[in-house]
């Protein structure tokens, strides 16, 4: 992250602590949304710790109900859906989200790439086999690599949407940080996001999206290569669950939110809230993403291929659980009107 790291981290949560200054166009939230967020290992991380779902949740208000959120972040996914593919080529990964798309018709969508490919501009980072090689031709090509296939990301999503999307929401990758040895210097890396960080803003203005810069917001335009303290990430690059709490007051300023409609005095209300979210979470990847898909539905199916029919079991267990953080939405909005 940057000199003096707690300085920054200081500045940042005095910034967040003051009124949202609403830069982009109404309330992101409207009653009955279907929120999915789309991405890479920061997308597919946050649904272990709550924290920007249960952010949001309460940001939205009272008036806004039947808020659901659902995770199809993927870690190392790439704008070609490089991960997502087991077997075959990114095609299949691809064809992979776009199928989530269609069956979830989400409402709202963010989307959040660009930190592999940016600490890969020499390495190459798409199995893409027209693109590999400009992946791994420095900064330059790499990045308009990076931007075309996000744009082809971005079409095939809203298409398998059917129209359904209403609002999409880009962010920018958050900084690095340095830990010290014998993790690698994030000097070099940092620079590159910066510069993805700048072809992304673009990106969401040629597409109508908001755009929130998580770089800027942690401190990367002031990093200079010194030792993170306090640290938000586990190794530099993986935030904590204090990380996303953090980003998640960054994601709910850039988007004109105050951090909460009202003062929370209630942490237990608070922590229950994401207590629910983090199990739901935990059923809906067994639902869309078993982790012995290929004996259910692949090529060895001929072995447990009749437990397939269980996988639809989770529908009902994720809906019990959705009307859990509602309640737990309330108590901590009740609680909120109380003080």
């Amino acid at each position: 992250m940057m000199k003096k790291l707690s300085v920054a981290v200081s500045a940042c949560l005095a910034s967040l602590l003051a009124p949202a200054i609403p830069s982009q166009a109404g309330p992101l939230l409207n009653s009955d949304d279907q929120v999915v967020f789309i991405g890479n290992t920061l997308i597919e991380r946050a649904r272990l710790y709550g924290q920007l779902e249960a952010a949001l949740q309460i940001a939205a208000g009272p008036e806004v109900t039947g808020l659901t959120f659902r995770n199809l972040g993927w870690s190392a996914d790439s704008v070609f859906s490089d991960s997502r593919s087991y077997f075959g080529t990114p095609e299949e990964g691809r064809d992979r989200l776009v199928k989530n798309v269609e069956e979830l018709k989400p409402t709202v969508v963010f989307l959040g790439y660009g930190t592999g490919e940016a600490m890969s501009v020499e390495q190459g980072w798409t199995n893409e086999k027209s693109a590999a090689e400009v992946s791994a031709a420095g900064l330059e090509k790499s990045l308009g690599l990076f931007i075309d296939g996000y744009q082809k990301k971005i079409d095939a999503i809203r298409n398998a949407a059917g129209g359904s999307i209403r609002e999409m929401v880009l962010l920018s990758p958050p900084p690095l940080e340095n830990l010290g040895a014998p993790l690698p210097d994030q000097t070099a890396n940092n620079r590159n996001i910066a510069a993805f960080r700048d072809a992304i803003r673009d990106l969401a203005k040629k597409n109508d999206a908001r755009f929130v810069d998580l770089f800027a917001a942690l401190g990367g335009d002031d990093f200079d290569g010194s030792i993170a303290d306090p640290a938000l990430t586990d190794n530099g690059v993986h935030y904590t669950e204090e990380g996303y709490a953090i980003l998640a007051r960054a994601i709910l300023k850039d988007l004109g939110y105050d951090e909460l409609p009202v003062t929370v005095a209630d942490a237990e209300a608070k922590t229950a809230l994401r207590a629910a979210i983090t199990e739901k979470n935990r059923l809906f990847l067994h639902r869309w993403r078993p982790a012995n898909e290929t004996y259910l539905f692949l090529f060895r199916k001929h072995e447990q291929g009749q437990n397939a029919k269980e996988i639809p079991m989770f529908d009902p267990l994720i809906e019990e659980q959705e009307v859990r953080i509602e309640e737990a939405r309330q108590r901590v909005l009740s609680g909120n009107a109380k003080n």
